[in-house]
């Protein structure tokens, strides 16, 4: 039997439009698109995010309101993968190095080997390989974000529902026509 990862967004029921979260206003398409070029290359979102010149809290509303992007961000973590591991295995053999402080002052350095949250993350995106949907966006990534950047913006419309972000854009508050 075939088990689904439960963070899967492409099983959701799709939300009624008062029930989405408002899509940040100020990230373009463009934007979109470098953010999820820099996670690929790195994994990580505030690096992601501050390269991009937005907050990381803006990436994770872009990511809850339009499920492309969640699935665009979840093919950029598993493409990211061997960075991570890469890192993990710096840290496990030559650890991270802190500064000792005594009243203010740097008095001594020492070298901590702790990787369990990295080994965490590992394992997070170990689940994800197993999610065909993320493994389909990490195969089509670069596909994925021509198609994003060729999108009408999001901003000021409400995005698009949960089937992914090809319908065509409403301004806020109009009825889709029937």
């Amino acid at each position: 039997m075939t088990r689904t990862p439960s963070h899967d967004t492409a099983n959701l029921p799709a939300l009624s439009p008062e029930a989405r979260p408002p899509a940040p206003q100020q990230f373009s398409r463009e934007d979109q698109a470098f953010f999820l070029d820099r996670l690929a290359q790195c994994g990580n979102v505030l690096a992601s995010a501050r390269a991009t010149g937005i907050s990381r809290s803006t990436a994770y509303r872009m990511r809850r309101a339009c499920p492309r992007f969640a699935r665009l961000w979840d093919g950029a973590l598993l493409l990211a993968r061997p960075q991570v591991e890469a890192v993990l295995a710096d840290r496990a053999m030559n650890g991270v190095e802190e500064t000792i402080y005594y009243h203010g002052e740097a008095v001594a350095t020492r070298t901590r080997y702790d990787a369990r949250l990295l080994l965490a993350h590992l394992g997070r995106l170990d689940r994800l390989t197993r999610d065909y949907t993320a493994s389909d966006a990490a195969a089509d990534f670069e596909i994925g974000l021509d198609e994003l950047t060729a999108q009408p913006e999001i901003a000021f419309v409400e995005c698009a529902p949960a089937r992914g972000c090809d319908d065509e854009p409403r301004a806020l508050g109009e009825q889709p026509e029937e």
